[in-house]
């Protein structure tokens, strides 16, 4: 971070603020909210991580962060740079989906801190994903889908029963 780094105090005052490209659009726009939401889902992947058991599952969950910031920032108009990576999110939802013993009822959630984050992250993520569908962002939407799917398969690893495998 540059030594004399300070945040733009005071240009979102009037309740607008910049989408990459320098175009100005109030605080209200659905885009802003959605980038609002997904840094919210961000920051409860980080409190999900201080949980989470071993160094691959941290791996994973900084992964999806990085994902989400790359979704926001399509988002937020920027034309290049990373896309959320659906493609590895499938291939970690396929091995968990393998060793995890599907559940037989609606989850309630609670067995845990880590597993009640998780349902909480998967919901959160849902609401994402709403948004997404609403303003057409495609690659996003299914990206949030996707991770919605993956922290259910979290939650359900991090519940009592949950880390029986599949016979």
């Amino acid at each position: 971070m540059p030594k004399n780094f300070k945040p733009d105090m005071g240009k979102g005052d009037l309740g607008f603020t910049d989408l990459f490209g320098g175009r100005r659009v109030p605080k209200t726009d659905r885009r802003i909210k959605l980038n609002a939401l997904l840094d919210d889902l961000s920051a409860l992947l980080g409190l999900l991580k201080t949980g989470a058991a071993g160094a691959a599952a941290k791996k994973e969950l900084t992964a999806a962060q990085k994902s989400i910031i790359a979704a926001a920032a399509m988002i937020a108009g920027l034309k290049t740079g990373p896309k959320p990576d659906t493609a590895a999110l499938e291939g970690l939802i396929a091995a968990a989906a393998a060793r995890i013993k599907p559940p037989k009822k609606f989850a309630l959630p609670g067995a845990n801190e880590t597993e009640a984050l998780a349902h909480y992250a998967r919901a959160k993520a849902r609401v994402c994903e709403i948004l997404a569908w609403e303003i057409k962002a495609k690659a996003p939407a299914v990206y949030l889908n996707r991770l919605s799917d993956y922290l259910f398969l979290v939650a359900i690893k991090h519940s009592r029963g949950g880390r029986r495998a599949r016979k």
